[in-house]
């Protein structure tokens, strides 16, 4: 037998064994997690329910912060904080017992134009909040929230 014969065989054999040892790592209960956590890179490559989503309109001055009788209760103006609640990662949920008139408004985004405002509504005590009358779920912009302060 030729060596390029047994060289390509080997290779072969070796890539074999690559596979099967990714399909074992996939199939672990520990990329499971990564792959459904909305902060995890891994979920983006490998195609998790979560995808980026920036609520704000495109050149955002300042975000107000409301209470739950409608009175603001701090506005934020850094880039920082502004990028922390504006840019996030939504997802699907189950809106089952959630009403209607469940929503709270929550976050108003103000941009250049003083007629430009966007409202972010969220369900009190739930990861489920609404756009433009879109809704849908986001763990992070609740950990933002919870991080902000928001009662």
């Amino acid at each position: 037998m030729k060596i390029s014969f047994i060289l390509k065989i080997s290779m072969m054999l070796i890539a074999l064994a690559g596979v099967l040892y990714a399909i074992r790592a996939l199939n672990t209960g520990d990329v499971a997690d990564k792959i459904s956590d909305p902060q995890s890179a891994l979920g983006l490559l490998i195609g998790s329910d979560y995808r980026p989503y920036n609520w704000c309109p495109e050149k955002t001055t300042k975000v107000d912060i409301f209470a739950k009788d409608g009175t603001i209760l701090k506005t934020l103006e850094a880039p920082a904080d502004i990028s922390a609640v504006c840019e996030i990662m939504m997802g699907a949920f189950s809106s089952e017992g959630i009403e209607e008139g469940s929503y709270q408004k929550v976050l108003a985004a103000h941009g250049i134009a003083e007629s430009e405002i966007v409202i972010l509504e969220w369900v009190a005590g739930k990861p489920v909040f609404r756009v433009k009358g879109m809704p849908f779920s986001s763990p992070m912009l609740s950990k933002a929230l919870d991080r902000l302060a928001v009662p």
